[in-house]
């Protein structure tokens, strides 16, 4: 489905003393599931009744959310604050000049946005956007993490995992077809732009036994030089394989894990059957587990430094 960036129809509209009291909020989430006025306000150098009025309008424009039966006045940043000050610092930084209104792809945790450089250039820029427990722990972050142990900032878990695939794809690209990353900053994450086309959006018909079975003997290949390297992708599909003209790439490693982790085992294996499963539900392509797990068993234990039989 494709939908607008709301904080792209925000961000012309915003001032200096916005973005001041944006991050205001932002910092003190880490302490606060309800940030004072007061401290917002201490925190932009103004008057409480200048950041309440400014609030106000970062309410109406969604990026805020306000809340007054806790015994006190106290604020939350909302997804779309998150994305105009993760907008603001990579444009500060020549990251990014421009975003465009529309998605060029959605998924369970992500969005993801054409950006321009200042050169001209196009980049991709996915935002991470997590909302639950589940999603934290099979990432590899825990509510210990945070300073109020009450409540969990969902937004700084998006944080957490922006980084973590960043650094996946900052290992990675030299060695295979990953996407080569340029910046991250909050829960965004700014890599090169390829034109593709994911496995899943193609229709059966799309391509003929013999064309899927040089596209997963490629996947396999890549991604068996990725598990020598020492790393497992933890959420391997048909959703997450792109075809780029003669070639693939394996995209989305924000659940990426190391072999030195003992679940990386048996997510390997999954990794390694969902995989096949597909091509083979869909474009009717025999290649067998059996025949498949002996090379990448022996990857993974000599990527632990363990030698295998």
């Amino acid at each position: 489905m494709v939908s607008k960036l709301l904080a792209l129809e925000a961000y012309p509209s915003l001032r200096d003393l916005d973005f001041r009291i944006l991050r205001g909020v932002e910092l003190n989430m880490r302490h606060h599931k309800w940030v004072p006025l007061e401290d917002i306000a201490h925190f932009a150098r103004v008057d409480v009744e200048t950041a309440s009025f400014r609030l106000g309008k970062l309410d109406d424009l969604s990026l805020v959310r306000r809340r007054s039966d806790i015994g006190y006045i106290g604020y939350q940043l909302t997804i779309h604050g998150y994305d105009v000050l993760a907008i603001r610092a990579l444009a500060k930084k020549g990251v990014i000049e421009a975003i465009s209104t529309a998605q060029i792809g959605v998924g369970k945790d992500a969005d993801v946005y054409v950006g321009i450089t200042p050169s001209g250039e196009q980049v991709a820029v996915k935002f991470n956007r997590i909302g639950g427990r589940t999603a934290s722990r099979r990432a590899g972050y825990h509510s210990h993490v945070f300073a109020d142990k009450h409540h969990t900032s969902w937004l700084y878990v998006s944080r957490l995992i922006a980084k973590k695939e960043y650094d996946a794809l900052v290992l990675l690209s030299p060695i295979a077809r990953v996407p080569k990353p340029i910046a991250w900053n909050r829960h965004a994450v700014v890599m090169e732009f390829i034109e593709g086309t994911e496995l899943a959006e193609l229709r059966d018909d799309d391509l003929t036994r013999e064309e899927a079975k040089n596209i997963l003997d490629r996947v396999l290949e890549e991604y068996l030089k990725i598990v020598r390297f020492g790393i497992v992708h933890s959420d391997l599909s048909e959703f997450n394989v792109v075809l780029t003209g003669d070639d693939i790439l394996i995209i989305d490693w924000a659940q990426h894990i190391t072999t030195a982790n003992p679940e990386s085992y048996e997510l390997l294996r999954r990794d390694l059957q969902v995989i096949l499963n597909a091509f083979r539900r869909r474009w009717r392509v025999e290649k067998r587990f059996e025949d498949v797990w002996p090379e990448f068993e022996k990857a993974w234990h000599e990527s632990r430094g363990e030698r295998h039989e």
